[in-house]
């Protein structure tokens, strides 16, 4: 019987990595890894003043105020990149199935931005921040969700 294959993405507002495990007993391999910094549009931040609306005899309307602050905007552009990255190692390494770890907001993000296939083959996800764990100490954080 084949091993099922999983990627596994981990992220939080600032990187990202990419691990792959191969089946039980090959532990997880770092892919690669992203930063927020590599990004034309990591710095851009938003009108913060009311803008105006056109209304319905083509004269301006009234303010409105941006829904998302910052720090989500940011958060949300970053995951579009990550999603992005994501699509590119689904198909360069074929994976059979995939987990998401991030802390809650995010996960909560990259769960809406995931598409395609590797959305189909989302198999867990954990909230939790994994980021700074070194990936020999990681498995015992996928159990239940990767045979490592």
């Amino acid at each position: 019987m084949k091993a099922d294959r999983t990627l596994v993405l981990m992220a939080d507002d600032a990187e990202a990595r990419f691990l792959l495990n191969e089946g039980p007993g090959t532990g997880l391999r770092e892919l690669a890894c992203l930063k927020v910094g590599q990004f034309a549009d990591a710095d851009l931040e938003y009108e913060d003043r009311a803008g105006r609306q056109i209304g319905p005899g083509g004269g301006p309307r009234h303010g409105f105020d941006p829904h998302d602050t910052l720090e989500e905007q940011r958060r949300g552009r970053f995951a579009r990149h990550v999603v992005e990255a994501l699509d590119q190692e689904w198909g360069q390494v074929k994976p059979d199935r995939l987990v998401v770890a991030a802390p809650p907001k995010m996960l909560g993000v990259l769960r809406k931005a995931l598409a395609g296939a590797p959305a189909a083959a989302l198999a867990g996800d954990l909230a939790k921040d994994l980021m700074k764990i070194p990936a020999i100490d990681l498995p015992t954080h996928f159990d239940g969700l990767i045979k490592l």
